[in-house]
């Protein structure tokens, strides 16, 4: 058997030397790795429990609770689902090589806002996912940077024309009504999904880039890798959709930034379809529509000399984020209010838009003085948030204080956010702060908001929309949409029911935006006795 010889020492001697300096690089490079995602993560996590917060169960290096999250989104739940344990005011997990705190008090996420900007800024796996659409938007900057409060003013300034959302949501909502022919006595059986997605894709589209702008077709990938001709809010939303279900495999949630490499067909085939919607939102903006929030916002930033690609950005980010959420929000509230348990709320509400309707004034600004109607949709948001508040990350030290007058030192780099299914679920926290006299907060009882309905919103127990300096700009458009669709379906539908899937128990049937939940709705002859029981198709 031949080998490698060295016949003379001096050659030996040298490569000797060149194999030590090839190695030490290559053992230097594994001990640093291995002190970045190993130690440093365990002596950080350590250092979090000798303070008392305590970690989610199952929990393990590098691939955190992400075993969790997998059986967790198997039964239609987010994450967000791990921490309503909150044993603790803070509840840790490991997510992404890094450690992530979730605040579960209301008074110490109250103090954790108002340090926003000062000692917690943004750095969100988000950007790895839909921040691909829209990498320069408010939504995955930094307070201090990038103009983010002149934007902010704009964008919130361009959406407040609540008149005009109105009826441009419920004509929409008039007309996919009628297309669907969801009415009494239709006879019609009709997905709710596809119902809304049709419904909330118009009604973003021309109340952000107006009716005529809005109405192009794009060519983009499909699943299969073939081209397809699509609507430009069809395109938007699939690809939007796709990014976040993309972002949330398993890999890409322990590791983030690889949902962004162009490692894998679909990646790719989502990176192209990026580049094509990129290119559209550009050439609507050089055809501003009047009235637009479009027009308005990039007439507003122009004027500020804000760069046209931070003001894309932004306009695409308003256009995507409300799309699921309110879809997600709309469906949770006609589930409840189609369960025969809430018929008399059903029948409420549907007295309280007959008598609206019936008084002189503007029907969008009645709409606020519909206390039994703002109540469910309050705690249609309250009982499964569509959501998750984007993440921050500590970009200092800094001290935090609990409920129990506690204080935790919070380390630099370390993630940190409100988690809002925690809070409203906190039964402590909503029985100091709120009342005593509820119902206990894992049964949906509407009642509470009517009751406490001022204490409840004004307090930190309650922030679907999140509060402070990062509170969704679209917040009062967003409710709007839910309330207009809500009673445009009730006048059309008083006498309709539901049924779901056969293999979708009732505690698999939750409606967030990661959540592939759904039901239909049948319209019944007008003999037909109602309420039909709830009952599976």
């Amino acid at each position: 058997m031949s080998g490698i010889t060295f016949e003379d020492p001096n050659q030996m001697s040298r490569a000797g030397k060149w194999l030590c300096f090839l190695a030490i690089p290559s053992v230097t490079g594994v001990l640093w790795l291995l002190w970045i995602f190993v130690l440093r993560l365990y002596l950080l996590r350590r250092y979090y429990e000798k303070q008392g917060i305590q970690f989610v169960k199952k929990c393990y290096a590098l691939v955190g609770a992400e075993m969790r999250v997998s059986m967790l989104q198997g039964k239609n739940k987010s994450h967000d689902w791990l921490y309503t344990e909150r044993p603790t005011d803070l509840f840790g997990t490991v997510r992404g090589f890094s450690v992530q705190l979730y605040g579960t008090s209301a008074e110490l996420c109250e103090e954790l806002i108002a340090k926003t900007g000062k000692h917690v800024d943004r750095d969100t796996p988000a950007l790895f996912s839909f921040g691909r659409l829209s990498p320069y938007a408010l939504t995955f900057l930094p307070i201090n940077k990038w103009r983010f409060r002149e934007r902010k003013v704009t964008l919130t300034r361009g959406m407040k024309d609540n008149q005009r959302l109105y009826e441009i949501v419920a004509r929409q909502a008039e007309e996919a009504l009628t297309r669907f022919k969801i009415t009494n006595g239709s006879g019609a059986t009709i997905n709710i999904r596809e119902l809304l997605n049709h419904w909330t894709r118009e009604s973003s589209g021309e109340y952000i880039w107006g009716k005529n702008n809005v109405n192009r077709y794009l060519e983009v990938l499909d699943c299969e890798g073939q081209l397809r001709c699509l609507p430009f809010m069809t395109a938007l939303n699939q690809t939007f959709t796709e990014l976040r279900f993309y972002a949330s495999r398993f890999w890409n949630r322990v590791c983030f930034p690889l949902a962004a490499l162009p490692l894998t067909k679909e990646s790719r085939r989502l990176d192209h379809n990026i580049r094509i919607l990129r290119q559209a939102t550009e050439d609507m903006m050089t055809t501003p529509e009047e009235g637009a929030v479009a027009a308005n916002v990039q007439e507003a930033n122009d004027a500020l000399g804000i760069p046209i690609g931070m003001t894309r950005d932004d306009l695409v980010t308003a256009t995507i984020a409300g799309l699921d959420t309110i879809k997600s929000t709309v469906m949770g509230t006609l589930f409840h209010l189609l369960e025969p348990d809430n018929l008399t709320w059903r029948q409420q509400i549907q007295a309280e838009l007959t008598g609206l309707k019936a008084e002189p004034g503007d029907m969008y600004q009645k709409l606020s003085h519909a206390p039994k109607l703002n109540a469910f949709i309050h705690e249609t948001l309250r009982y499964e948030p569509p959501g998750s508040l984007i993440n921050n990350a500590a970009v200092k030290d800094f001290d935090l204080s609990s409920t129990a007058g506690r204080q935790y030192r919070i380390k630099s780099g370390t993630r940190i956010v409100t988690c809002i299914h925690a809070l409203h679920q906190n039964e402590a926290t909503w029985s100091k702060k709120v009342a005593e006299d509820m119902a206990p907060l894992h049964i949906f009882d509407p009642t509470r908001f009517l009751r406490h309905g001022n204490d409840i919103v004004g307090s930190f127990c309650f922030m679907p929309f999140g509060k402070g300096p990062r509170r969704c700009p679209g917040q009062g458009a967003g409710v709007m949409m839910v309330k207009v669709f809500i009673a445009a379906f009730l006048t059309q539908n008083s006498k309709c029911r539901m049924s779901v899937p056969e293999n979708q128990t009732k505690d698999i049937t939750w409606f967030n935006i990661y959540s592939k939940a759904t039901f239909d709705i049948h319209c019944d002859d007008d003999d037909q006795p109602n309420p039909v029981p709830y009952q599976a198709s």
